[in-house]
C-alpha cells in the first residue's frame, strides 16, 4: 500500500507526466520547401509555413503572395480565436519520379471556410474551395474534416497559398499524404476513433444502469458529466457531423451550448467530489449558481451568433475554476482532507488536459499532437479512474453494511452460542457432503467423458462399416447375381467376375482384420513380443511386397540385431506403405528413406506425391477410425495410422506427418529408439 505522503505527490506526478511532452517538445526542423519524392508517403507541414493575417479578408492570392506582413511558423497554426483571415504558404518540390496524387489534410475538423490556391500553367491561381461553410454535401472528400485532393503533374518547385477562416479555435497542422497512404490512414483513424468512443458509449450504458439501480444524486451527476464531456469529444472530431450531414448553422451551436452547460456539470460535480456541500453548504451553492449564470451567458451569446465571444468567457471562466478547485484541493489536502487525494489525482488528469486545449484554442500554446489531443487523453484517464473511484466507494459501503451484519451475526451468537454449535455441526455435514457430491460429480464427468469417447468412435466405425463394407458387399451381390442369370457365360467372363468376388471379400477381410488388429491392441489382448532382427531385411522384406516400379527404397547401414515385435512392426510399415499408394498418382513412385540418424534413432520415412493435407485436419491424423476429405472417396477404415501410432509407442518411439504435402511432397516418418528399453526383456528368438 501507498504511504499518505506517496498518495500526496501522485496527482503532481501525473500533471507533470502530462505536460511533459509540451514542455520538452523540441521544435521542429526548419524545411523551407517540402520535397514530394518517390519514397514519400506523409509530410508534414510543420515548420514548413509561412503566415499572412488578413484583418479585411479583402486580399487576392496574387496580392497576399506578394504582400509584406510574412511571418515564419515555427511549429504549427495556433492563432486562438480570431476574425482575421490567415494566409499560410508552403514551398513545394516534386521530383520526376513522385506520385502525381497527394491529399492535404487539416487535421482540426472545425474549419468553416477553406480555400486552396495555386497557379496554373497559365499563372491563373486555380482555387479549392471547402469547409464547414461550403455543406459537406459540397465537400471534395468525404471526411470527418477537410481533405483536399491535389493532383501536381510537373515536376519542380511550386508555391501553395492556403485561406483559412472560421469561428472555431484557429488551430490546425497541416499533412501532405498519397492517396493511398491516406487511405489506409483514414480507415486506422476511423477505427481507433471507434473504439474510442465505443468505450465512452459503454461507460454511459454501464453508469445508466448503476444509477437506475442505486438511485443516488452522484451516480446521476456523473453520468450527466460523462455525456457532455462524451459529446464535446465528438463534436469537437465532427463525426456527427460527417455521419448525419450536418451543417454548421446547428453543430456549431450545438457544439458551444454542449461546452457552456458542461462547465456548470463539472462545476457541481467536482463540488459532489470534493464533499463540498457538506464542508461549505453556502459556498458551494455559491459556485453552482455563479456557474450556472456563466454557462447561460455563454449559451446566449453562442445562439445570439457571437459563437467565439462564448467560447472564450466559458473558456477562461473554466481556467479560473480549475486553478480554484486545484488550490482549494491542496489546501483541504494539507490538514488531512481525504477527499481531497482522490481529487487531486483524478481530477488533475482531466485539468491538465482541459487546461492545454483550453491554452491551445487561446493561442497560448502551439499545436501539435500532444496539445491536439491532451483533453481526450485527459479526460479518458479521468473518467476510467472515477468509474474505479464510483466502483469502490459502492464496493466499500457495501462491505460497511456486511461488517455491520457480521457484528449483528456475532451479539447473536454470544446470546446463542448452542444453536451456533449445532449451526457450525450442520455446517460442517454439509461440507462433507458437498464435498462428496463434488468427487461424485468429477467421477460422474469422468464416466461421461468416457461414455462421449465411446459413442464418438462407435458413431465413427459405424459410418465406417456402412461406408467401406457397403461396397464390396454390393459388388459380391451384384456379380453373384450377374453369374446366377447367365451361368452359361463364356469362361473369361466368369473368370473375371470370380476375381471381383476375391476382390471385394479380401477388401472385407482386410478391413476386418485392421479393425480386430486395432480392438485387440485397445483391449490389451494382442501380446507385444520383442525379439532382435535384422532390421534391414525385415524393411526389404515389405518392400518387396510391391512393385519396384511403385515403391523405392534408399536404405542405409541399419543394425542387424534390433530388438522389435517384427509381426507388429510389419504391420506398421504395411500401412504407411498402403497410405501412400492410396494417396499417390499412377505412375508416380513412392520413396522410402530407412537409416540411422546422428542421435543414434532409426528413421524410416514414407514420401509420395498427393494432394496437400488441410490443416485443421493434421492433429486428428493419428485417431481411431478418421478419415480425411481427401480419404473419403478411397477405400480405408480410418485404422492405418492409429495401428501405426500404438506400434510406434509399443517400441518407444513414435510416428509423426513431417510434410503436409504444402511443397508437393507428403512426408510421413517412424522413429524408432536404438536403445528403445526392450533389450533387456527380450530375447533372441533362437533361445
Amino acid at each position: 500500500m501507498l504511504s499518505c505522503a506517496a498518495m500526496k505527490r501522485l496527482p503532481f506526478f501525473f500533471l507533470l507526466v502530462l505536460l511533459l511532452p509540451l514542455l520538452l517538445q523540441a521544435q521542429p526542423l526548419s524545411q523551407p520547401v517540402l520535397a514530394l519524392g518517390a519514397d514519400t508517403t506523409y509530410l508534414p507541414a510543420r515548420g514548413a509555413m509561412t503566415l499572412l493575417r488578413d484583418p479585411n479578408g479583402s486580399m487576392t492570392p496574387a496580392q497576399a503572395l506578394l504582400a509584406s506582413g510574412w511571418r515564419k511558423l515555427p511549429n504549427s497554426v495556433s492563432e486562438g480565436y480570431t476574425a482575421d483571415v490567415v494566409w499560410l504558404r508552403l514551398e513545394i518540390n516534386r521530383t520526376a519520379d513522385a506520385p502525381r496524387d497527394w491529399v492535404l489534410r487539416f487535421t482540426n475538423a472545425l474549419l468553416d471556410d477553406v480555400r486552396f490556391y495555386r497557379q496554373d500553367a497559365d499563372g491563373v491561381w486555380t482555387p479549392l474551395h471547402s469547409g464547414e461553410d461550403v455543406g459537406r454535401a459540397n465537400w471534395l472528400m468525404d471526411e470527418r474534416g477537410v481533405v483536399l485532393p491535389i493532383r501536381v503533374k510537373n515536376p519542380g518547385p511550386e508555391t501553395w497559398l492556403v485561406r483559412l477562416k472560421t469561428k472555431n479555435a484557429m488551430a490546425t497542422d497541416l499533412e501532405i499524404w498519397t492517396s493511398i497512404a491516406f487511405n489506409d490512414f483514414s480507415r486506422r483513424e476511423y477505427l481507433y476513433y471507434g473504439l474510442y468512443f465505443g468505450c465512452y458509449l459503454l461507460l454511459i450504458l454501464f453508469h445508466t444502469l448503476f444509477w437506475r439501480m442505486t438511485g443516488e444524486a452522484l451516480s446521476g451527476w456523473y453520468l450527466l458529466y460523462v455525456w457532455f464531456n462524451a459529446m464535446n469529444e465528438v463534436m469537437t472530431v465532427a463525426l456527427p457531423q460527417q455521419l448525419f450531414n450536418m451543417p454548421v448553422t446547428i453543430s456549431d451551436p450545438l457544439l458551444g451550448l454542449s461546452i457552456c452547460i458542461s462547465l456548470t456539470v463539472g462545476a457541481h460535480f467536482s463540488s459532489l467530489q470534493l464533499e463540498l456541500p457538506t464542508l461549505w453548504p453556502r459556498f458551494s451553492k455559491a459556485v453552482s449558481f455563479g456557474t450556472a449564470m456563466a454557462s447561460a451567458a455563454g449559451c446566449a451569446l453562442v445562439l445570439s451568433g457571437r459563437y467565439p465571444d462564448g467560447m472564450i468567457l466559458v473558456q477562461i471562466l473554466a481556467l479560473l475554476l480549475i486553478v480554484g478547485f486545484i488550490g482549494m484541493s491542496l489546501w483541504l489536502l494539507t490538514r488531512g482532507y481525504r477527499p481531497a487525494r482522490f481529487f487531486l489525482l483524478a481530477f488533475g488528469i482531466f485539468y491538465a488536459g482541459v487546461i492545454i486545449s483550453f491554452m491551445r484554442n487561446l493561442g497560448w500554446v502551439p499545436f501539435n499532437f500532444w496539445t491536439g489531443h491532451a483533453s481526450a487523453i485527459g479526460a479518458f484517464l479521468h473518467m476510467l479512474l472515477m468509474s474505479l473511484r464510483l466502483n469502490l466507494r459502492y464496493n466499500g459501503l457495501r462491505r460497511d453494511k456486511e461488517m455491520a451484519q457480521s457484528e449483528m451475526v456475532r451479539a447473536v451468537r454470544q446470546l446463542n452460542d448452542g444453536l451456533e454449535h449445532q449451526v457450525a455441526k450442520r455446517t460442517v455435514a454439509l461440507q462433507q457432503e458437498i464435498a462428496r457430491r463434488e468427487l461424485l460429480e468429477l467421477e460422474l464427468r469422468d464416466a461421461l467423458e468416457v461414455e462421449r469417447r465411446t459413442r464418438e468412435e462407435q458413431k465413427d466405425f459405424v459410418a465406417m462399416v456402412s461406408h467401406e463394407f457397403r461396397t464390396p458387399l454390393a459388388i459380391i451381390n451384384t456379380t453373384a447375381q450377374q453369374i446366377a442369370k447367365n451361368l452359361d457365360a463364356v469362361r473369361e467372363k466368369t473368370l473375371v467376375r470370380c476375381q471381383n468376388l476375391r476382390n471385394a471379400a479380401q477388401r472385407m477381410a482386410a478391413l476386418v482384420d485392421e479393425y480386430l488388429t486395432a480392438d485387440r491392441m485397445d483391449t490389451g489382448i494382442a501380446a507385444f513380443r520383442p525379439e532382435r532382427c535384422d532390421l534391414g531385411a525385415l524393411i526389404d522384406g515389405v518392400l518387396d511386397e510391391w512393385p519396384h516400379e511403385r515403391v523405392q527404397r534408399s536404405l542405409q547401414a541399419l543394425p542387424p540385431q534390433f530388438v522389435c515385435d517384427k509381426g507388429l512392426l510389419r504391420v506398421a510399415l504395411r500401412n504407411l506403405l498402403t497410405n501412400a499408394d492410396r494417396h499417390a498418382p499412377e505412375g508416380r513412385p513412392i520413396l522410402v528413406h530407412a537409416g540411422v540418424q546422428d542421435s543414434g534413432d532409426i528413421r524410416i520415412a514414407v514420401c509420395n506425391e498427393g494432394p496437400p493435407i488441410a490443416d485443421d485436419e493434421v492433429p486428428r491424423l493419428f485417431q481411431k477410425y478418421f478419415r480425411g476429405r481427401i480419404a473419403q472417396h478411397l477405400p480405408g477404415a480410418g485404422l492405418g495410422l492409429y495401428l501405426v501410432q500404438r506400434i510406434a509407442t509399443m517400441h518407444a518411439g513414435e510416428v509423426k506427418l513431417e510434410n503436409a504435402g504444402h511443397h508437393g511432397t507428403l512426408i510421413f516418418s517412424l522413429l524408432l529408439p536404438e536403445r528403445n528399453g526392450l533389450s533387456g526383456a527380450a530375447q533372441p528368438a533362437a533361445s
